[in-house]
């Protein structure tokens, strides 16, 4: 009987399974070998039978980067593809020599729930679907931790670092490197920084920036000079409007509150319901949704799973003057 394991090892025994049989030198003893395996433990079979859905998926199209070097962006021309499990598939005559980053690739993407797409203009675009929150490591040494329903491009080369926000919110931890600000941009926006720590927040063209450490410039292309740039240190927080930049120092719960997502976390202190239910419907596929405005005021507080909804809801309804009833894909709060 095989030891108990934790799931990431489980997880890595069989995206090597996979990558092995993928190889092209596969065997009936191989065969043999990977039954026993999955029948020794349900969970190694669920693991392996994950892993092969998600190929099935990807239409087996050929990988983009075959050959290329870790870190390095494949040349132009070559095909990639975007699936649920965030891999790089190598062609067969690659995967002998590339099975562990193959199986590594697999691993993070499964765990994850992160897509990941190499396009043909040297950028990388990574996104999580709703609910999900995964942090992603770049080349350069900085992190990118991104929210439900996110999406980013990065291009990274000598002499520039270049983020896209496309939609959602991220928190960067940007390694230090003056020859090479790292540049976030946001419709007619751009966050500059060298190496520091700051959340970004997209909704539609305007931002909420909060900066845990360090400092960052936000700029606004089309604007006089004089009020195209505005600085933030650390402990700060800024949000567009129209023409301007509206600068704060929240305390420090408040800034704990906003970026509690990235543990999976909403926190609500003294909040409005309809604030609340705004927060949860990021994360929820069923809609919640307030039928009675004369309970939108009401307020609220507590920590909640980002993915547990039930637990808000049950709140809602045993301590509150609330009904709770669930239509299809809503969720209609009335006054009780």
């Amino acid at each position: 009987m095989e030891p108990c394991m934790s799931s990431e090892h489980i997880e890595a025994s069989a995206a090597a399974w996979f990558a092995k049989r993928e190889s092209g030198n596969w065997n009936s003893a191989d065969q043999a070998q990977l039954d026993a395996w999955m029948d020794s433990s349900t969970a190694h079979r669920i693991a392996f039978i994950r892993l092969n859905t998600a190929w099935e998926r990807s239409g087996r199209l050929a990988a983009l980067g075959a050959g290329v070097p870790s870190g390095s962006t494949p040349a132009r021309g070559l095909r990639g593809f975007s699936n649920g499990t965030g891999v790089r598939i190598l062609p067969r005559s690659r995967f002998p020599s590339r099975m562990r980053a193959i199986a590594a690739l697999l691993v993070a993407g499964v765990a994850a729930g992160i897509l990941w797409h190499v396009s043909t203009n040297r950028a990388i675009s990574y996104s999580t679907a709703v609910g999900a929150v995964t942090t992603v490591p770049l080349s350069d040494g900085s992190k990118v931790t991104l929210n439900t329903d996110s999406q980013i491009h990065v291009a990274l080369d000598r002499t520039t670092r270049r983020i896209k926000l496309d939609q959602g919110e991220a928190y960067f931890e940007v390694s230090k490197d003056a020859a090479r600000p790292f540049v976030v941009e946001i419709a007619d926006k751009r966050v500059v920084a060298i190496g520091t720590k700051f959340s970004i927040l997209r909704n539609n063209s305007d931002i909420r920036v909060l900066v845990t450490e360090g400092r960052v410039r936000i700029e606004r292309r089309g604007t006089a000079a004089a009020a195209a740039e505005a600085q933030l240190a650390a402990g700060s927080e800024a949000r567009t409007a129209q023409s301007g930049v509206l600068i704060d120092q929240p305390t420090p719960a408040r800034m704990e509150e906003l970026l509690s997502w990235r543990s999976g976390y909403i926190v609500f202190r003294d909040t409005a319901l309809a604030d609340a239910v705004a927060d949860f419907n990021r994360y929820s596929v069923p809609k919640i949704v307030i039928q009675d405005p004369n309970i939108a005021g009401i307020r609220i507080g507590g920590n909640f799973r980002s993915n547990d909804a039930d637990a808000f809801l049950w709140l809602l309804q045993t301590g509150f003057p609330i009904n709770v009833e669930r239509r299809s894909d809503l969720i209609i709060l009335t006054k009780r």
